[in-house]
């Protein structure tokens, strides 16, 4: 059973057909197909079932794509190993980070690389995302910041404990506001929150349900567009901001913080989700490192 079919039955399954698969490829429908029967012969059961438009997995196909997908992520990880080990540079290093990492601590990690030699490809994004990549193998390992530990063949190392806080622009009546503001006003107020399904709107969620209300509807859903804080002014509206950004000097003279009564409450943590098992190379193990320094001279 040859890998490299093992790999194009997967991207025909992700696909949904030889034409999708053709096309991200840049291998012909043809030389898909015949991958395909190479497969069904070296299994003796039929894997996809041939519709009028794509190929959708059979239930031997389902069972076998589960089980090849693991064989796939291995041998990923073995040529990569073996890369590293070829190479008199340590290549490319592919990781991510996440919404709300400081910038200073993303510069410090990747001057630290690209002095000893290696190129980098960041990927940035929500924490979804990420997560997602990191299981697929597309990324070696991401900074994000998470409620709690993920679920699922994750390695999770937490770094610092990084809650949100809600702010607002300076000129925002909550923000003027002396002391503690209700939960009332709070709810009343315009919000821009992070899109369903990340640790941040579940968490902003949360906070209102705690004190026996509805969570208001985001004037604006944000999925890390980076005009969050511009739009925060012509807004006039409140968001949840990591704590370890304040630090940002422009962010801070920007916004203030809105302290509501009791406090808001958040578990995030910010640090570094890897793939359960998954090679990592010398050049991500040196970007952890950095990360870490960094982190240490906060």
């Amino acid at each position: 059973m040859n890998l490299d079919d093992l790999h194009l039955a997967l991207v025909i399954a992700q696909e949904g057909g030889l034409t999708g698969a053709s096309a991200r490829l840049g291998i012909t429908p043809g030389t898909l197909s015949k991958a395909v029967t190479r497969l069904e012969r070296a299994t003796k059961v039929k894997l996809f079932e041939r519709m009028p438009r794509g190929m959708r997995p059979t239930e031997f196909g389902h069972a076998f794509l589960k089980r090849a997908q693991r064989i796939d992520l291995d041998a990923n990880d073995l040529y990569a190993e073996l890369r590293d080990l070829r190479q008199t540079r340590t290549g490319v290093l592919r990781c991510g980070i996440g919404h709300g990492v400081p910038h200073r601590w993303v510069q410090a990690m990747a001057i630290s690389l690209i002095e000893r030699g290696v190129n980098l490809d960041l990927s940035g994004g929500m924490t979804d995302s990420l997560t997602r990549a990191v299981a697929a193998g597309e990324l070696e390992f991401a900074l994000i910041g998470l409620r709690r530990a993920p679920e699922g063949s994750f390695s999770w190392e937490t770094l610092i404990d990084d809650p949100m806080i809600p702010m607002a622009p300076a000129t925002h009546p909550l923000a003027k506001a002396k002391g503690e503001v209700s939960w009332a006003h709070m709810a009343q107020a315009r919000w821009i929150v992070m899109a369903r399904g990340t640790s941040t709107r579940t968490e902003f969620e949360a906070n209102f349900r705690a004190h026996g209300l509805e969570p208001p509807e985001p004037v604006l859903t944000s999925r890390s567009s980076q005009r969050e804080v511009m739009l925060m002014h012509s807004l006039n509206a409140l968001m949840l901001v990591p704590h370890s950004v304040l630090r940002e000097g422009q962010l801070k003279e920007q916004l203030a913080i809105v302290k509501p009564e009791g406090g808001w409450r958040s578990s995030r943590r910010l640090g570094v989700i890897k793939r359960n098992g998954g090679y990592l190379s010398p050049a991500a193990t040196r970007a952890i490192e950095t990360l870490k320094e960094s982190l240490q001279e906060r």
